[in-house]
């Protein structure tokens, strides 16, 4: 597990989950392969569009691969799930074909628990209990479908960002345009872009602990430029942004 901020630690990055507790949000239009769940701990959660529809609510959920902007104005507690390591967590969220308030028993549980912590939400373990019991409730109550064999080949020699694509693609024993759709339709996204965005995921790990340009470097990334320009457009910050206004 990685620390995003030694000297403020709000956010953690573990194998399955990235969980992130923040002074306020306001991220630019982007779309990550990740299942989002964002909490406003003193106010609501905007979550808009590319069109200008906007959703609203203490929480908002928001499936994979969604382009979306998300705001709020005061401390905000964010959850990234990754979909292959926490496929009922993705199912949930794409239950409604798009972002979500949450309501009813899963709302009533999740602010007791946000509620319980609130005073140590800037503790790693603490953040990532709560990212794990959340998981937890929607394993209980979400729809599963395990990945087509030869996809989940795919995905697990991508996990290294060092992998080479075309290998991995080869030893799937099908046409590359057949892996491709079979791909698509289980991960939601094409190859390539899953690259890409576990290349980025290994770059905020190292951030942790270097220099950005030499995170960029270590995950595959041409330069720091191209990091930079990655993060924002999967996740809707620039690297520095994530690693500021974090809560103390």
């Amino acid at each position: 597990m990685g620390r995003l901020n030694e000297s403020r630690i709000g956010a953690v990055i573990a194998d399955a989950f990235a969980v992130r507790a923040s002074t306020a949000m306001r991220s630019t239009l982007h779309a990550e392969h990740g299942a989002a769940i964002l909490v406003g701990l003193e106010g609501e959660v905007t979550v808009t569009g590319p069109g200008g529809a906007a959703v609203r609510g203490r929480v908002v959920v928001v499936p994979p691969d969604v382009w979306h902007a998300a705001s709020s104005p005061g401390p905000t507690l964010g959850l990234l799930y990754d979909p292959e390591e926490m496929p009922h967590v993705a199912g949930h969220a794409r239950l409604h074909g798009g972002p979500y308030p949450l309501e009813g028993r899963l709302l009533s549980r999740l602010d007791g628990a946000v509620a319980a912590h609130s005073a140590s939400l800037s503790r790693p373990d603490v953040l990532d209990g709560l990212a794990r019991e959340v998981a937890a409730w929607l394993a209980r109550e979400s729809p599963r479908r395990a990945p087509d064999g030869r996809v989940a080949r795919v995905l697990e020699a991508l996990r290294d960002p060092a992998a080479d694509r075309r290998l991995a693609v080869s030893r799937a024993g099908i046409s590359e345009a057949h892996l491709q759709a079979l791909f698509a339709r289980d991960v939601g996204l094409p190859i390539r872009t899953f690259q890409l965005w576990r290349r980025l995921l290994a770059a905020l790990v190292a951030f942790s602990r270097k220099d950005a340009t030499s995170a960029a470097h270590a995950a595959g990334f041409a330069d720091l430029a191209h990091f930079s320009r990655t993060c924002r457009r999967m996740l809707g910050y620039s690297p520095s942004e994530l690693r500021s206004g974090l809560m103390k």
